[in-house]
């Protein structure tokens, strides 16, 4: 490959979504520089600055699925919103967690995708953990 194609490819791939899943062309906010982010996702870390943080791409799943009302836990249906109507969006959204289906390839390339994420309320996020080892750090699990 050619110094130019290098090159070529690096600036095409900085022009894209910083968000693992997501493909979407960033935006220009002045003539030389572009977002970190499609249009969508800049929305979204305007919502939640934290998942903006590389250490913290799950965030990002979280703020996508309540945007699109999606809030209940996939383990047992709890929905905050429907649970504490009165509470404002952050305090509903504080009430789920993003668990990692498979934590063996957590912060992986492979891991950090939606299809290894489940939304789930504090109690089932902690029951699923207890069970399946997932508080036990990698180095000492059987």
């Amino acid at each position: 490959m050619s110094s130019y194609e290098g090159s070529n490819k690096r600036i095409r791939n900085m022009s894209c979504c910083k968000v693992t899943w997501c493909s979407n062309e960033t935006k220009f906010y002045n003539k030389t520089q572009r977002h970190s982010y499609c249009p969508t996702h800049y929305q979204y870390k305007q919502i939640c600055g934290a998942a903006s943080r590389k250490d913290r791409p799950h965030l990002m799943y979280k703020v996508e699925k309540f945007v699109k009302g999606e809030h209940q836990c996939e383990s047992c249906g709890f929905d905050p919103v429907v649970a504490y109507p009165d509470l404002h969006t952050k305090g509903q959204s504080s009430m789920l967690d993003v668990d990692h289906v498979n934590s063996d390839i957590k912060y992986t390339p492979e891991g950090e995708q939606p299809n290894n994420y489940q939304l789930n309320c504090k109690h089932c996020h902690i029951v699923k953990s207890h069970m399946e080892g997932d508080y036990i750090a990698k180095i000492y699990r059987k």
